[in-house]
């Protein structure tokens, strides 16, 4: 049955998975999140609550029906918090980052009442989709035996980077070529700068960006305690996409 008023997306979005590129897939199907409230309460997977200016520790969901769901209220809830959109962020045992969209409808002394979720979004991570990165994430690595410390990081994956300059005195570096030493640097506000190293990768491909700025794909020859590292820093960004609701588009 068509539902009326709804757009060719709203339809496909209540009929299933919606892939939207980048790794995210977003549904509206009942079916489909009840299943996946199922699954949390199976497997006692715990979840976050996020709102705006506030993100709990973890908290159980306690139980769900046709219309409402229930989960622990968190100790450090704020009194004043009245009705609004929350997140509920959860992390599948296959360690995809999740994310229900519902509306606080009551709090009671131990538990938060949601209307069920309208939206379940999946950050459905792949080796090769890219992860954008706070501004100002900056690469230091040497190649041919010089140090080259100003090129940006513009996304990470868990196997590569994309660097791009601002001019052009980078363009000797060409596909194939060795870099080594790598630190990749990320913008942090509690502790400056986060540094991930990684000693070896190599250019991959060359390009320029929509700002002209020549770009170097890099792909990570990682060990596997640096994979380990870029692993956990990829999946903490997945989490930040997710609790800042830069896909709240969907």
């Amino acid at each position: 049955m068509t539902i009326a008023n709804t757009s060719v997306e709203d339809r496909a979005l209540l009929a299933g998975w919606v892939d939207f590129g980048g790794g995210i897939h977003a549904t509206r199907s009942n079916e489909i999140i009840q299943q996946a409230l199922w699954t949390i309460q199976r497997q006692h997977i715990f979840c976050t609550v996020v709102a705006k200016g506030y993100e709990s520790g973890k908290v159980v969901l306690i139980e769900f029906g046709p219309d409402r769901l229930v989960v622990d209220r968190p100790l450090d809830w704020p009194l004043q918090m009245g009705s609004q959109s929350l997140k509920i962020v959860f992390k599948s045992r296959n360690q995809l980052w999740n994310q229900f969209v519902v509306e606080l409808i009551e709090v009671t002394v131990d538990s938060l009442i949601t209307s069920m979720p309208r939206r379940y979004i999946s950050l459905q991570r792949r080796d090769f989709y890219r992860v954008a990165v706070p501004p100002n994430s900056r690469a230091v690595f040497y190649h041919k035996g010089e140090s080259i410390s100003q090129l940006r990081v513009e996304n990470i994956s868990v196997n590569g980077a994309l660097f791009c300059a601002e001019d052009n005195k980078y363009q000797r570096l060409s596909g194939g070529e060795l870099l080594t030493d790598i630190t990749l640097f990320f913008p942090d506000d509690k502790n400056g700068e986060i540094p991930v190293k990684i000693k070896k990768g190599r250019v991959a491909r060359t390009d320029q960006n929509e700002r002209r700025h020549q770009c170097f794909g890099v792909h990570f020859l990682l060990d596997t305690r640096e994979e380990r590292g870029l692993l956990q820093h990829v999946r903490l960004r997945e989490r930040e996409l997710l609790r800042k609701g830069l896909i709240n588009q969907i």
